[in-house]
């Protein structure tokens, strides 16, 4: 009894033969598939190739309309348009665009990967503990998406890591989850690295198969995902903050205690994201030490600028807590882990019965830190006013949208025309 492979590989053998005995199509025109679709690769006289993406199931019951959609392209083709344009009268603009795509064994995305993460370690753009645990995952999910799909542009490859779960691995790819648009962000970054470098440099990427969907665009935010129910910013209070402070300190491990205060300091005073933490420096700016962040946020629905000048609420706790020298003497920040910092800050902050009561009463997330910030300089009376929603968004690293979306509910309306009256009045 055949196999169904067996059956599949009969179907696919005969289409490829008798496209090749029919006329203006012969051997340039060859199929494949890709995805569960029919791709078409059609190499010209001067040799130089062409290829789509087909929006034809690769079935043996598609094989009649395969053949006739191929003969009615190379037909175009032979009247002197483009694969591309071919599609297009064929299938219309809207409904099929073909994907630039490159002969996968012409690219090795797992070298360009490793010489994008060396030089971002050699930069100091990540720590060799960040990739040992984080992107390691992702490399390793990169070479099992790769040994079993052909892959041949970036929106492919993107919507592969998006949705293929390796073995064994818990669900959590589904839209909206944290996990999904991390593996995305950097994926993404890494591309953005790799296209951008010259032909003749080591890791590069030909932009034109290979660059990943803009930022806040329609496509970027399709493979991101969105939560089905959004989640509730909840702030932790300045006494809430100032206790559980208190509580850490009476913590066994003294060592350990005191790099996660210094970490949530830094995150309720400059409203950072954990993993921030790591990428903080001191500038001597006008005789007055600033404090920024150099990492770009990539993930989500936008970015943020690689060099984010920051300003603690309350100031008073910036001289209190000592921060900015023990920025400038580099004092350790907790190990990263894994999971990264927002995930070591939760375990170890789940062993402290005074967070545990948090979480359970109010529903307090290591995050709610960030969001203690954000509370507090739009409901404290000594910023309110003063601080506007753009200048907000700044300081946090997003953009205005996705402030207002998430803490638009604690500022006051008509704080532009407040912050403007005050600085033009004053």
């Amino acid at each position: 009894m055949p196999t169904k492979n067996a059956t599949t590989e009969f179907w696919v053998k005969g289409l490829r033969q008798q496209l090749k005995l029919t006329e203006k199509v012969g051997s340039s025109y060859r199929i494949s598939q890709q995805s569960g679709k029919c791709k078409l690769d059609v190499r010209y006289k001067d040799n130089s190739r062409s290829y789509a993406t087909l929006p034809i199931d690769w079935l043996p019951a598609n094989a009649r309309r395969i053949e006739e959609t191929v003969i009615a392209i190379a037909q175009y083709v032979a009247a002197g348009k483009t694969l591309k344009q071919a599609v297009e009268l064929l299938f219309g603009r809207n409904q099929l665009a073909p994907e630039p795509t490159e002969d996968a064994s012409l690219v090795d995305l797992v070298k360009s990967f490793d010489v994008i993460g060396e030089e971002k370690i050699t930069d100091n753009k990540i720590k060799q503990s960040t990739w040992d645990g984080f992107y390691k995952k992702i490399r390793n999910k990169l070479i099992y998406v790769l040994s079993n799909n052909e892959v041949n542009n970036a929106k492919t490859l993107l919507k592969l890591l998006a949705t293929v779960e390796m073995p064994n691995s818990k669900s959590g790819l589904h839209k909206g989850t944290r996990t999904r648009q991390q593996v995305i962000g950097a994926v993404s970054t890494w591309l953005e690295y790799a296209t951008e470098k010259e032909e003749f440099e080591e890791g590069y990427l030909n932009p034109k198969f290979w660059t990943p969907p803009k930022a806040g665009s329609k496509a970027k935010k399709a493979l991101m995902g969105h939560h089905s129910k959004k989640r509730k910013a909840i702030p932790i209070y300045d006494e809430e903050f100032i206790k559980l402070i208190d509580e850490l300190k009476n913590q066994r491990e003294k060592k350990a205690a005191d790099r996660y205060i210094y970490l949530i300091q830094l995150c309720n005073v400059y409203g950072i994201r954990p993993h921030e933490a790591n990428h903080l420096r001191v500038e001597n700016i006008n005789n007055k030490k600033s404090v920024f962040c150099g990492i770009a946020k990539r993930t989500g629905g936008g970015s943020s600028p690689e060099d984010r000048e920051l300003y603690a609420l309350h100031q008073y706790w910036e001289k209190e807590f000592e921060l900015i020298e023990k920025l400038e003497n580099n004092y350790p920040v907790p190990p990263t882990g894994d999971q990264g910092l927002g995930d070591a800050l939760g375990k170890y902050l789940a062993k402290v019965d005074y967070w545990n009561h948090l979480r359970e009463t109010r529903g307090l997330t290591p995050y709610s830190m960030r969001h203690g910030f954000a509370y507090r300089m739009h409901q404290d009376a000594r910023y309110s006013s003063k601080i506007s929603t753009r200048m907000g968004a700044a300081l946090m690293g997003h953009s205005h949208s996705i402030h207002l979306d998430t803490y638009g509910m604690w500022t006051p309306q008509g704080s532009m025309k407040n912050t403007l009256d005050n600085l033009l009045n004053s």
